[in-house]
């Protein structure tokens, strides 16, 4: 039998041995000190159910992705690159790594929480495909884009305050944006929120700094919406939006 079927755990924690597993594309064939990683560090398609024993810090990406993992525990404390885990049956993101530098994929698991998540990402966070309901416990800031697409979230609470790119909500239960600028202070890129159920309250968009474009199924919304987001910042694109959207008899969507 092919030793990487075999392999359905285990770096081997207390040896600290990774002898049998797929790393980087080589065949691990002798005892390696896994402290710390001064580069990448790619242990995917290795039937894994574990990650114990794996580095403590990787200073270059960490893909974990399409194994058998249920938890994160024992995945490095730090990776100075991307972190990848999606494709797995985590149900939670507890020891994920507190500090990622680059992008951070957890998407298409089962995951029913965002708890656990890096407190800070520098590249995309994407989390897409698992059966959220809530977004609680996301990082406070992403650098790149945020998707929580696919899931099955009524509310927008807990999003990162801070997105460096796109913010992407779409295919959820979302039936109004209520306040939606308390949540998100700033990002820079597109809205997405196409495919929910949202058929008020999105005026909010306007008040938070960086919404370049919004993308919903109201086609008369997005036109008066997006016309505005080319104003300057502040209250008054918002009053001549309320203003527009209200001739037009949609006073719901028009509520901040």
């Amino acid at each position: 039998m092919n030793i990487l079927n075999k392999l359905l755990t285990l770096f081997k924690a207390k040896e600290k041995n990774l002898i049998g597993l797929t790393i980087n594309d080589k065949l691990i064939t002798e005892k390696t000190p896994s402290e710390h990683w001064p580069d990448y560090f790619y242990c995917s398609h290795n039937n894994l159910t574990s990650l114990e024993g794996a580095p403590a810090s990787v200073d270059g990406y960490f893909w974990c992705s399409n194994n058998q993992l249920t938890s994160l525990e024992g995945a490095p404390s730090s990776v100075g690159g991307d972190f990848g885990c999606s494709h797995n049956q985590l149900t939670s993101l507890e020891g994920a790594p507190s500090s990622v530098g680059g992008d951070f994929g957890c998407s298409n698991n089962q995951l029913t929480s965002l708890e656990g998540s890096p407190a800070s990402v520098g590249g995309n966070f994407g989390c897409s495909n698992n059966q959220l309901t809530s977004i609680e416990g996301s990082p406070s800031s992403v650098g790149g884009n945020f998707w929580c697409s696919n899931n099955q979230l009524t509310s927008l609470e807990g999003s990162p305050a801070s997105v460096g790119g796109d913010f992407g909500c779409s295919h959820n239960q979302l039936v109004s944006l209520t306040g939606i600028h308390t949540i998100i202070k700033q990002m820079d890129g597109t809205f997405y929120a196409d495919d929910n159920p949202i058929k008020s309250n999105v005026i909010g968009l306007l008040l938070v700094k960086g919404c370049k474009e919004v993308i919903l199924d109201n086609k008369q919304v997005d036109e008066i919406m997006n016309r505005h987001l080319q104003s300057p910042f502040g209250n008054k694109r918002v009053i001549e939006c309320q203003s527009e959207m209200l001739d037009a008899d949609l006073d719901d969507w028009a509520e901040l």
